[in-house]
């Protein structure tokens, strides 16, 4: 005679179909789940299960857009500040400063202020400008900065120092990055340099014009700059625009 109930077979079956039914049913649930609440229910399983220590406070990462939002305001301030400080010296109508939409900070040297032709040692007039940058730059702490050499499509002459357009950007944005961390003292670590050569036009190299606007040295800047240190290059900037009012005037 048979033994009253379900046979064995048949409950580990039942359970195991209960398993994947809960399982299908989550993988749904989390299909359209928003990221806050995944985040959530995370951290309370955590709790719950006894990973996190009692009490303790969950420490939840920003939203992308809120933290694009956040750098992008901190990169417009920079931007301003630099911009600024190349008015004050007249050098603002050389040099284009802006933030991309990333949140960064993009500074477009043109090479006719800072090289001679086929050349990649700095001319007396740059370090000014390098200079007012670089006052800026050293200050934005945990900025990371990249220095990207650009050139325009013509071939070197043969014999020269650098045997092509890529060689080349590389000398510059090396003496760029180097005046940088010798004179504004900015860490050598912070910066990365690449040679772009004749790559990434800005303009048609079909004419001198667009070739002279693709000759040129990119500082891009990406980074957490905090509202402290931002207020802190503020107020340097209205001193020195306030002392450049004072010997100016008669």
């Amino acid at each position: 005679m048979d033994p009253p109930g379900a046979p064995g077979w048949m409950v580990t079956y039942g359970d195991m179909m209960s398993l994947f039914l809960c399982f299908f049913i989550l993988l749904v649930s989390f299909s359209s789940i928003s990221e806050k609440k995944y985040s959530t229910a995370v951290q309370s399983l955590k709790g719950a299960l006894g990973i996190l220590p009692y009490n303790t406070s969950v420490i939840q990462p920003l939203p992308v857009e809120q933290l694009r939002t956040r750098r992008s305001h901190a990169a417009e301030r920079a931007a301003r500040m630099i911009s600024e400080r190349l008015l004050v010296n007249n050098k603002a109508k050389d040099v284009k400063v802006e933030f991309d939409e990333e949140g960064g900070l993009k500074i477009n040297l043109p090479s006719q202020i800072l090289f001679d032709t086929a050349k990649a040692e700095l001319k007396p007039e740059a370090l000014p400008v390098l200079s007012d940058i670089g006052s800026v730059l050293r200050d934005l702490p945990g900025a990371k900065i990249e220095i990207r050499g650009h050139t325009d499509s013509r071939p070197l002459t043969p014999g020269g120092r650098f045997e092509d357009n890529y060689h080349l950007s590389y000398g510059r944005a090396k003496s760029v990055t180097d005046y940088l961390h010798a004179q504004s003292q900015i860490p050598m670590e912070t910066f990365e340099i690449i040679a772009c050569g004749p790559s990434q036009p800005i303009a048609t190299n079909e004419t001198e014009e667009g070739m002279q606007a693709n000759r040129r040295v990119e500082i891009h800047v990406s980074g957490e700059f905090s509202k402290e240190t931002t207020d802190g290059l503020r107020r340097g900037i209205d001193e020195l625009e306030h002392s450049g009012e004072t010997e100016q005037s008669p």
